[in-house]
């Protein structure tokens, strides 16, 4: 732009050169205040088309972060989905299970027990991969809709609460298997299947003694997996659910308005 400007200069020098009287100075200094408006004006010109360059840069970039955000959600939702289909049938197996342990009254009845007693340490897993990189490269600053970052900072907050619950549940979990009144109950489930364990090798009196602290540490174990780590994992999944359809939709939604088509 500055050099059209120039080339519209040099011409009017080149005609001046070329047949023309020189120009009093008078007309010399008008032609310098008219050249350097020239020079001002593609300056702001300039400016002007690189600023709107760069907003089209960080709109491409926004809505890009959002999109990819979208797609990091939905998987979240068809992942938390199959996990909760999971925990739903480990907790279906398990409701009889406080009833099944007051009725044992041998080592067979408890390693059927054992049999259905599924359940995972692992946390919600949860894909951040987007979210981190807004974070990490302020990309979180451009989203213009404040209104859907506000629920998008709070969907992930929502989410590092629960994965927190989690930590403290599984940490109680892992206690209440340290419990030393345990050992034997450990040493069956470890050894019942092996063709070579001696059952009348270690004590199995505690089974069906309802006041042996064996059978209540392992009743508090049970009751811990299946309300506290199945159960809880379960309710904090359908939370996450919940915000996530709802971001989604919302995302959904700016995406339209904003008239992304890619």
């Amino acid at each position: 732009m500055i050099k059209f400007f120039r080339k519209i200069r040099y011409d009017l020098m080149d005609k001046n050169k070329t047949g023309k009287p020189a120009l009093p100075a008078g007309r010399y200094f008008k032609y310098a205040i008219g050249e350097i408006i020239l020079v001002v004006i593609g300056i702001l010109i300039a400016i002007q088309l690189n600023d709107l360059n760069e907003n089209r840069k960080e709109h491409k970039k926004e809505l890009s972060f959002i999109k990819k955000l979208q797609e990091d959600i939905n998987f979240d939702i068809r992942h938390l989905t199959k996990q909760d289909s999971i925990l739903a049938g480990y907790l279906s197996n398990q409701e009889k299970i406080p009833e099944l342990l007051l009725k044992a009254t041998s080592v067979k009845d408890i390693a059927n027990i054992e049999s259905v007693m599924h359940y995972s340490w692992n946390n919600i897993e949860i894909n951040r991969k987007t979210y981190n990189e807004m974070l990490n490269t302020s990309g979180i600053y451009i989203i213009k809709n404040k209104e859907l970052l506000i629920h998008l900072n709070e969907h992930y907050a929502l989410i590092e609460k629960y994965q927190q619950f989690m930590r403290e549940i599984t940490e109680d979990g892992r206690e209440y298997m340290k419990n030393p009144d345990l050992n034997t109950f450990r040493f069956l489930k470890k050894y019942y299947r092996n063709p070579e364990f001696d059952i009348n090798k270690i004590d199995t009196s505690w089974i069906g003694n309802y006041n042996s602290p064996t059978y209540l540490a392992l009743s508090r174990h049970y009751n811990h997996v299946i309300g506290g780590v199945n159960g809880n994992k379960r309710i904090y999944i359908k939370e996450i659910l919940t915000s996530s359809n709802a971001l989604v939709n919302e995302i959904k939604q700016e995406l339209t308005i904003r008239n992304y088509n890619n």
